[in-house]
């Protein structure tokens, strides 16, 4: 019976490996989803209303990709400051004891 526990642990990481992948792919997916609907959504802007919000029609794929980008960009740094705001509460919190 325990001859077959390292074969479980292959079962279980190959799985795990499995679903990460679907995780990524599904994320992959959704993202394309999602920005190809924000820009179908943009398209019903007039050329005007487009240029108010520093985009073109002839450009608005790449704009939506621009924007998507920088979003991340803000993201990352947000998070990015949480963790030095965390570690400096961490560091004070230790200090004062």
């Amino acid at each position: 019976m325990l001859n077959h526990l390292p074969h479980m642990k292959t079962c279980a990481a190959v799985l795990g490996q499995l679903f990460h992948r679907h995780a990524q792919a599904c994320e992959a997916r959704l993202e394309e989803r999602d920005m190809t609907v924000i820009t179908a959504t943009l398209m019903r802007l007039s050329e005007r209303q487009l240029n108010r919000i520093g985009m073109s029609r002839r450009t608005l794929a790449l704009d939506v990709d621009d924007l998507a980008t920088r979003a991340d960009r803000e993201r990352q740094i947000c998070r990015e400051v949480l963790e030095i705001v965390k570690c400096g509460e961490s560091r004070r919190a230790i200090a004062d004891d």
